[in-house]
C-alpha cells in the first residue's frame, strides 16, 4: 500500500541514511559519451561540459555542448549556443528537429519567439529561423545533424506535423488530466501540477511538454499517495528550466540520488525506474519533458521487486 503523505515526508528527511551504501549523484560522474539509448544519462550539469564548434557547411559557425548521444540512430540532445546576428536561411535536415530556447529569442520565419519558445520540423521540411541578439537553444535531433540549403520542403515531408514557432503565452496551461491518459494510477482531480502540452504525436503518443509542480512536499504523495517508483516503456528525457528537485534512479549498482538545479538534464532509457523516498523539491520545480512512443508510467514501491531480486534482475 502507499506510504501516507505524512509518512513519507519523515521518510524523506531522512533519505540520505535510508540510501545506506547507495551511490550518491555527486560520488560519481556519468559522462556525456554513455549510450542513451541503454544507459541512464543524468544528472547533467550543462556548465561543465566543453563548448564545441557547431558547423555546418553553408551555415555561420555557432557553439554547442553535447547533453546525450544514441550510437545507434545518431540521435542526439545539444544546447546550442547562437550569437547574435546568427542565421539559418531556409533549408531542411534529414532528420527530426526539436528547438527549445531557454535564453534570448529567436526569429523563425517572421515570427518572433522569446524565451522557453519551441518549433517542431519534421525531416525534409524547410524553414528558417535567426537570433538578432543571441539565443541558447536546446535541439532534439532524431538522428544526425545536418542542413540543406532548399526554399522547398523536401517531396514526402509530413508538413502538417511542423510547428513552426510557438510562443510560451500561445500555450494554454491545463493540468496533468489534459494529457492522454499515460498511467496505472488516476491522476489527482485537483493536481497542483501545471502543464503547457507542446507537442503531442497522435499516432505514437510522443509528445513534449513544461510541467510546473510547487515544492515543500515529496513528489510523488503529491499527486495522489503514488507509489515511490515509477517507470515507463519508452525512453523519458528531461531539463529543468526552473526551481530544485532530487530524484533517486534505480540503476544497476543500486539507487542512485541527486538534486537537480536550473539547467540539470537526464536522458532516462526505457524501463529505467525513479522517484524514491528522496524524490522531493525544496521550492518548485520546472521541467521540460520529453517521452518516446508509447510513454505509459506503471508504478511500484520498491526500486527492485522481490521477484526481479531473486532472478538476480538489475531493473
Amino acid at each position: 500500500m502507499p506510504i501516507s503523505n505524512r509518512l513519507r515526508l519523515g521518510l524523506t528527511l531522512c533519505s540520505t541514511v535510508l540510501l545506506g551504501t547507495s551511490a550518491l549523484a555527486a560520488d560519481i560522474r556519468i559522462p556525456e559519451s554513455r549510450d542513451r539509448a541503454t544507459e541512464f544519462v543524468g544528472f547533467v550539469q550543462p556548465s561543465v561540459l566543453h563548448l564545441r564548434p557547431l558547423v555546418f557547411p553553408g551555415l555561420p559557425t555557432a557553439e554547442f555542448k553535447q547533453l546525450s548521444f544514441d550510437e545507434k540512430t545518431g540521435a542526439r540532445t545539444i544546447l546550442a549556443k547562437l550569437p547574435a546576428g546568427w542565421k539559418q536561411p531556409s533549408g531542411y535536415h534529414s532528420a527530426d528537429l526539436e528547438m527549445f530556447v531557454v535564453e534570448g529569442g529567436l526569429s523563425i520565419g517572421t515570427k518572433p519567439v522569446g524565451r522557453y519558445g519551441y518549433a517542431y520540423y519534421p525531416a525534409g521540411y524547410a524553414h528558417s529561423y535567426g537570433t538578432e541578439k543571441g539565443a541558447t537553444v536546446l535541439m532534439f535531433w532524431a538522428g544526425a545533424p545536418d542542413y540543406t540549403a532548399s526554399a522547398k520542403s523536401k517531396a514526402g515531408t509530413k508538413a502538417a506535423d511542423a510547428i513552426d514557432g510557438l510562443a510560451y503565452n500561445d500555450i494554454a496551461v491545463t493540468g496533468p488530466a489534459s494529457l492522454p491518459k499515460y498511467r496505472d494510477e488516476p491522476v489527482m482531480k485537483n493536481s497542483p501540477v501545471h502543464v503547457r502540452l507542446l507537442r503531442l504525436d497522435p499516432k505514437t503518443g510522443q509528445k513534449t511538454w513544461i510541467a510546473m509542480s510547487p515544492g515543500g512536499y515529496p513528489v510523488m504523495s503529491g499527486e495522489g499517495d503514488l507509489p515511490l517508483w515509477a517507470s515507463s516503456k519508452s525512453w523519458q528525457e528531461g531539463y529543468m528550466l526552473a526551481g530544485d528537485m532530487t530524484v533517486a534512479e534505480c540503476l544497476p549498482e543500486g539507487q542512485v540520488a541527486g538534486t537537480y538545479g536550473t539547467n540539470g538534464y537526464f536522458f532516462r532509457p526505457a524501463g529505467t525506474a525513479h522517484g524514491g523516498l528522496s524524490q522531493y523539491s525544496d521550492s518548485f520545480a520546472v521541467w521540460l519533458y520529453r517521452t518516446g512512443p508509447g510513454h505509459w508510467e506503471t508504478y511500484r514501491n520498491q526500486c527492485v521487486e522481490p521477484a526481479a531480486k531473486a532472478a538476480g534482475g538489475a531493473k
